[in-house]
């Protein structure tokens, strides 16, 4: 029995983690620069682009590092929980999910109009998930037990959570 509720506690701290990821994720992609509330104020902020040709600023000379690697490392969660919560998906399963959730986003930055859609956006995206798997990887080959694995990233989760929520305090009060 007490395995059980043992059990349980972890799965519950998972969920919890990755809800906060979701809201961390709409915060940093969808509602950067606008509220949900203020999606239907009037005078919000628009804008609206598409960019369908990959790595079109890297050819012009135009580019920021932090959208790079920014673009990958907020995937990279996304690929550690893929590989706890679906640990005998395919690699290609895995790249259509990354896909399909980054395009999602990317589609709905150009629906709401509160960004700019970047076919780029999407290749550093599921670049970011990859190496997610490849992190659960190498630390299941170092700790030689999934389950084991699944508890570290789930602490070490917990951990960047709680340090994220904090910062995020100090700059509402501190602002």
């Amino acid at each position: 029995m007490k395995s059980e509720r043992y059990v349980s506690v972890w799965k519950i701290l998972l969920y919890l983690i990755i809800g906060f990821y979701i809201y961390f994720l709409l915060s940093n992609i969808l509602f950067k620069y606008v509220t949900p509330v203020g999606l239907f104020e009037d005078g919000r902020y628009f804008s609206r682009s598409i960019n369908l040709i990959p790595f079109n600023d890297l050819f012009e000379g135009v580019y920021n590092k932090l959208d790079i690697f920014g673009n990958m490392i907020l995937f990279i969660p996304f690929g550690l929980f893929l590989k706890i919560l679906l640990p005998h998906n395919s690699f290609f399963k895995n790249i259509v999910s990354f896909s399909l959730v980054s395009f999602c986003f990317e589609a709905l930055q150009y629906i709401l109009a509160i960004g700019a859609s970047d076919i780029t956006d999407i290749i550093y995206n599921v670049i970011g998930g990859i190496l997610g798997i490849g992190i659960y990887n190498l630390l299941k080959s170092i700790f030689r037990k999934e389950g084991l694995t699944n508890k570290i990233i789930i602490i070490l989760g917990s951990i960047m959570m709680i340090i994220v929520i904090i910062l995020l305090i100090l700059l509402k009060v501190y602002n």
